[in-house]
């Protein structure tokens, strides 16, 4: 396999393995049930994603730096929408009525020309100014949406008669040309293709290349680096212009507050998966592609795994991919080994990352357990945790690569071994512990053909006693007759016991329990 694809392969590899993951952790199994769905949502976040990360790409590969994807997306799809809002305002209004192929066409071109006068901006602050690009594109980041945001309100209040915060669009064409899977996927490889000849197989490209690993040596060479960075930051804007007009297209409006907030971390994060190195110089539009794809891979699985509230996490999966992938892609660039836990800050960072998954895989265990599973959100916290600790005591140790691999091997060994355990045995200890309760209060628990007998006839047990009992009875593994004549439990004790799913059976025979005390139990045979 020749060396130049080596790091597609690994992506594509982890990318299967992501899609095998997530149809065996799926609880609703929906890579098995509807495939063509999950593939068509896959491949229409996917294309516009991968979009502007050939942008981001690019930059990176030229030495630079741009933050201000997500921002130009915004800025971008609300001209798209003023600019159709100011060529045909009442059929803008109108949801019957079509804008017409010249309208739209009028709306694109200049909101392409917008994102080339945005990227001639960025190259003359670094070029000409002499800002450094991260400052540079900081600044359009912060500035641009909020001049979005500007341009929104007033445009609604001239031509829509009042200030509004968001432009709807109606027209279907529109809406259809920019949200059609096929056209956006044909749209994206066109793309990618070329991108991927101008980087490969141009003298612009070698140039590019030359520009990001050493700008001073290629300006000494006679390369024209003004122009190179024009062209690279012209590139980056104008794709996420274009990513801009299919996103307000797939939403039916332009919300500047909202839209494409945070993308430019995912576009970076895409180029860095895919194999650019920060440091300029090295990257290709292949791995790109695959970078993006991955990239929503994983956070679609995060979405079928965790369901409700998903969302939320999103940011914190693409940070710690980008994480990764940069420290991966220093430490196989490296000739030495690096010990990124050494020394008295690497116990400290083992901490920290020991205590975030800990609280990591607290909040989000339920999510993560099939009904089918007694282990509870802490168990699953504390096996992560004590895996994720291992894991990072054996990469801190001067064992040899080797050892150190079968070291992981041992630790997730040891964390499924030890999951196992604590499922099988779990409920015969919650069993056990719930018959020590029973007889703590004097009571008696026995066993016959149809479940457990729970005796506390006699017994001084009143209802904060049945309080404290339950969470315990309901780990009894089947139907419970609950014996509690001449107690003296009230008509709470009954409203308590809904919550005791495998309650079969209650006598209260000689209590103050009145028979609109047990009406609230269904299912439940009752004696009185």
């Amino acid at each position: 396999m020749p060396a130049r694809w080596q790091h597609e392969v690994k992506l594509l590899a982890a990318i299967v393995i992501v899609v095998i993951i997530t149809a065996l952790a799926d609880t609703n199994h929906n890579y098995w049930r509807n495939p063509s769905a999950s593939v068509t949502d896959i491949a229409r976040q996917t294309t516009v994603l991968g979009i502007f990360s050939l942008g981001a790409a690019i930059v990176i590969v030229s030495g630079g730096i741009d933050l201000s994807a997500g921002s130009v997306i915004c800025f971008s799809g609300t001209m798209c929408a003023t600019l159709l809002l100011w060529l045909a305002p009442e059929r803008m209004q109108s949801p019957d009525t079509p804008l017409g192929t010249g309208v739209i066409v009028t709306a694109i071109a200049g909101t392409l020309f917008i994102g080339f006068l945005v990227g001639s901006l960025h190259a003359w602050l670094i070029t000409v100014v002499g800002l450094p690009p991260f400052v540079a594109t900081l600044a359009t980041l912060v500035g641009l949406r909020s001049l979005a945001r500007a341009v929104c309100e007033h445009a609604t209040a001239v031509w829509l008669g009042g200030s509004r915060s968001q432009i709807n669009i109606f027209d279907t064409s529109f809406r259809n040309l920019t949200t059609s899977v096929g056209l956006r996927s044909v749209l994206f490889l066109g793309l990618a293709g070329l991108m991927w000849l101008l980087l490969s197989k141009t003298v612009v490209g070698r140039h590019l290349h030359a520009l990001g690993g050493n700008e001073e040596a290629a300006r000494l060479s006679g390369i024209r680096t003004e122009r190179l960075k024009w062209l690279a930051y012209c590139l980056s804007a104008m794709l996420s212009s274009l990513a801009g007009i299919l996103y307000i297209g797939e939403q039916s409006l332009a919300e500047p507050q909202t839209l494409g907030r945070g993308y430019e971390l995912n576009a970076i994060a895409a180029a860095v998966v895919g194999g650019c190195s920060l440091q300029g110089g090295i990257g290709t539009i292949p791995g790109t592609v695959f970078g993006a794809l991955f990239l929503r891979v994983v956070i679609d699985g995060v979405a079928k795994i965790i369901k409700t509230g998903a969302d939320v996490y999103e940011g914190l999966i693409v940070g710690v991919v980008v994480v990764c992938a940069v420290a991966f892609s220093q430490s196989t660039g490296s000739k030495k080994r690096l010990r990124f836990f050494a020394g008295n800050l690497g116990w400290v960072t083992i901490l920290n990352l020991t205590l975030l998954t800990w609280g990591l895989f607290l909040i989000i265990g339920p999510e993560l357990l099939p009904d089918s599973l007694v282990l509870e959100a802490t168990h699953v916290a504390l096996l992560a945790g004590g895996g994720m600790a291992g894991l990072l005591i054996v990469l801190r140790s001067s064992l040899s690569s080797t050892k150190q691999r079968w070291g992981i091997v041992a630790m997730a060994a040891g964390v499924l071994v030890a999951g196992a355990t604590i499922q099988s045995q779990l409920p015969r200890y919650r069993a056990g512990a719930a018959v020590k309760q029973v007889q703590d209060f004097g009571g008696t628990v026995t066993a016959d053909s149809s479940g457990f007998i729970v005796d506390l006839t006699g017994r001084p047990v009143g209802d904060g006693d049945l309080a404290t009992l339950i969470p315990l009875m309901k780990f009894l593994p089947s139907r419970i007759d609950l014996r509690l004549a001449k107690t003296n439990i009230t008509d709470r004790g009954p409203r308590l016991l809904i919550d005791l799913p495998n309650l079969k059976r209650l006598d209260v025979t000689g209590t103050p329990v009145t028979r609109r005390g047990v009406s609230v139990l269904s299912g439940v045979d009752v004696v009185r």
